[in-house]
């Protein structure tokens, strides 16, 4: 019989479980605690893999935390910029100075993602800057700090996201990998010393997970029937 093989799908979790239980089971039989410290180093390397694992997702988290603080800045100034320009045109939407900004409503732009509703405004720094009044003069200085920013976490995120991608190749990958082979191995060495030792046929797959049989308990007691009112 061959042993099961660990999915590269696996989480940390269920590694750690497949671990944990064969490491036991072998530390717990004097014949075969021997073969336990292969097990035991590869938990090791499973800790300091989650310990990755953990920094990259929290980096994830913070890099997607701050484009949704960029997106609402950039949103609430572009609600400022519609309404400073409808006070310059005197509410007039169909103004050509209003429609080189605002072709789409407000509503319709903020509604876009960071990078999207970046692509919408980058173009409007220069015009701003150029305008008469300075109040949109100032929203064009603000506008540029924004997009500065926001270019800044998109990055952040982006990097985040490879840096995610390439732990889990790099580390949990080639962790998995060894697993198996440890597991592969493990087993032909109590096959080996069970036939040489007459032991029970099943006695080196005693080692590993087998879900149906280790997770069995005894059944609960059925509940007490209600009393009478």
């Amino acid at each position: 019989m061959a042993i099961s093989t660990v999915s590269e799908k696996s989480s940390l979790d269920t590694l750690s479980e497949e671990l944990v239980y064969t490491e036991t089971r072998l530390l717990v039989d004097d014949q075969a605690k021997e073969f336990a410290p292969p097990m035991t180093k590869l938990l090791v390397r499973l800790g300091e893999v989650r310990t990755g694992q953990v920094g990259a997702k929290y980096e994830e988290v913070a890099a997607q935390a701050a484009v949704t603080a960029v997106n609402d800045q950039l949103d609430d100034l572009v609600r400022g910029l519609a309404k400073e320009l409808l006070r310059v045109v005197d509410d007039d939407i169909r103004s050509p100075r209003y429609l080189r900004y605002f072709s789409d409503t407000p509503s319709a732009i903020i509604r876009l993602g960071l990078e999207s509703e970046l692509g919408r405004v980058r173009g409007w720094v220069d015009s701003l800057c150029s305008e008469p009044e300075t109040a949109l003069q100032e929203f064009g200085a603000r506008l540029r700090k924004v997009t500065e920013s926001g270019d800044q976490v998109l990055e952040r995120r982006r990097k985040a996201e490879a840096a995610r991608s390439d732990h889990r190749v790099r580390s949990i990958t080639s962790l998995v990998e060894d697993i198996n082979s440890a597991r592969r191995s493990l087993y032909g060495v109590l096959t080996k010393k069970a036939a040489d030792n007459r032991l029970p046929r099943d006695w080196a797959e005693r080692f590993f997970r087998h879900t149906s049989r280790d997770t069995k308990t005894d059944p609960l007691p059925a509940p007490p029937a209600p009393s009478a009112a």
